[in-house]
């Protein structure tokens, strides 16, 4: 569970007297101070506590306020009964005038116990985020293909995953912090499953027994969008354990196919939105398709040594830009002519002709299929 500053005030009691909006926000530690600007030793995301001891006029305490706007803190809790009786008119307005998180710390509730429960939760966030980690490496593991069986069954076993597993993909602008929202969901459909952030995609291993994994990627998809905006997502068919590597794909591959839609995009992708990528995916020789993968791309990348990597990224971007010399090459911040040498060098190097239709697909299924293979 991520902590906010409308997380914790929750847990505590108390009230926000503004902020409301921003108070979902990330809180990335906890400081007390009494320095009219403590902006100086700060980096942003921290939750402050303060007296106000040194704020003694509303000018002092409107300054203060902007100065933590402008900084980015997550919030201030003031406390009263010291230097102040009762939360400053002035402090309030500012606050009101940027939207900015704030809540009244009564005399009673020390500081020590509001910092108590905050790294409480911040440990927590971390000992989850490593457990997160390792769960990406028990997913990384599964793709790579190396494991028995038996044994991948064995792995998953712990996080409820049986006979059958489906995997959602997500894409939002934020996998780490979007992980805890994936979690609460499967958490409160109560669905067994392993999360786990690939690259930029969020995903999420689930039982595949447990309903229909669209409609489960959808709801999740629900929430994401609440917080963070129009965030893609895909769901694999429900499948055999075993075949997760062949599952992952699927969802991941769905994400991409309906990417190139240009804005005709289902709100979950799934394995009917394939299009060719099917035909990769059928494909159940991993040899035949590095070898075939090999044949198209090799003369590249052995042709170029170091640059051939970026000849290789020039023609997927060049490709997916449907031969648009000028988008494609902002899309690579490079000019024009860089790119038209990028691609005579790729035709001298393959013998093909990116104008024919067939040898761009051919270039395209082995860039897509070198990606099933990796």
């Amino acid at each position: 569970m991520e902590l906010t500053v409308e997380s914790l005030i929750s847990e505590l009691g108390l009230e926000l007297v503004s902020g409301h909006e921003a108070a979902h926000a990330h809180v990335r530690w906890v400081h007390s101070t009494e320095l009219p600007d403590p902006t100086p030793w700060l980096k942003g995301g921290e939750l402050l506590l303060s007296t106000g001891i040194q704020l003694n006029g509303p000018r002092a305490q409107r300054d203060f306020i902007d100065r933590l706007a402008d900084h980015e803190i997550a919030g201030l809790g003031f406390g009263t009964g010291l230097a102040h009786r009762k939360l400053p008119a002035a402090l309030v307005a500012a606050a009101r005038n940027r939207c900015f998180p704030l809540f009244e710390v009564p005399y009673e509730l020390p500081f020590i116990a509001i910092t108590e429960r905050a790294f409480a939760e911040l440990l927590g966030e971390r000992y989850e985020m490593l457990q997160r980690n390792m769960v990406g490496d028990l997913l990384a593991e599964a793709l790579s293909g190396h494991l028995y069986p038996e044994d991948l069954q064995a792995r998953l076993r712990p996080f409820g995953i049986g006979e059958q597993a489906a995997v959602l993909a997500f894409e939002p602008p934020d996998a780490s912090a979007a992980a805890g929202v994936l979690e609460r969901v499967l958490a409160e459909e109560d669905v067994p499953g392993l999360v786990a952030i690939r690259g930029k995609l969020l995903c999420a291993v689930v039982a595949g027994e447990r309903g229909e994994p669209r409609e489960l990627a959808r709801r999740v998809r629900d929430e994401l969008r609440a917080r963070f905006g129009e965030v893609p997502a895909a769901a694999s068919r429900a499948a055999a354990t075993h075949s997760l590597r062949m599952t992952f794909h699927e969802a991941r591959c769905a994400l991409e196919a309906v990417r190139l839609r240009n804005g005709d995009a289902p709100d979950v992708a799934g394995y009917e939105h394939l299009g060719a990528f099917q035909l990769l995916l059928s494909l159940q020789d991993d040899d035949a398709l590095s070898s075939y993968c090999r044949s198209v791309l090799g003369p590249i990348e052995e042709g170029e040594g170091g640059y051939g990597g970026e000849l290789l990224r020039s023609l997927d971007v060049f490709i997916e830009h449907n031969g648009h010399w000028e988008r494609a090459a902002n899309a690579l911040y490079c000019h024009r002519h860089t790119l038209r040498y990028r691609v005579k060098r790729i035709e001298q190097l393959t013998g093909r002709d990116l104008s024919s239709a067939r040898d761009r697909i051919e270039f395209w299924l082995a860039l897509r299929g070198r990606e099933l293979v990796r």
